[in-house]
């Protein structure tokens, strides 16, 4: 059973960090296309667990309609799209840290950093990462 400071420690050994704080850090990829993804980490707790949630943005709300949107969901193999706070379209995944190994944390970051850039190249305007 993986603790936060543990998967913290494993993610600064194997990957290099965009940003490191307390209850998130963030990887950045880039695709030999010249495109390049954000995922963000982060740590929170629900129903007495730790949890992680992998976000990544996709693009912008007027950007894709809600219909679109959910017509995605039905096609994703991992993640769900939502709207954040700020109005955005975002990928995102969650897994309860407790069961969690190195796997099932590598996957959701590369699945979620491909599908997310594939959408956001689709919607977007630009490659906001």
């Amino acid at each position: 059973m993986p603790t936060w400071h543990e998967l913290r420690e494993h993610a600064r050994t194997a990957y290099t960090l965009n940003q490191d704080e307390e209850t998130w850090f963030s990887l950045l990829w880039s695709f030999d296309s010249g495109r390049s993804q954000q995922v963000v980490v982060s740590h929170y707790q629900s129903f007495d667990q730790d949890w992680i949630e992998f976000r990544s943005y996709v693009c912008k709300e007027a950007e894709m309609t809600p219909r679109v949107a959910l017509r995605k969901n039905a096609e994703l193999a991992l993640g769900a799209l939502a709207l954040d706070d700020d109005g955005d379209y975002v990928l995102s995944h969650k897994a309860a840290l407790a069961s969690l190994d190195p796997d099932e944390f590598a996957l959701p970051l590369r699945v979620l950093a491909r599908t997310a850039d594939a959408l956001e190249s689709q919607h977007a305007a630009r490659d906001d990462f």
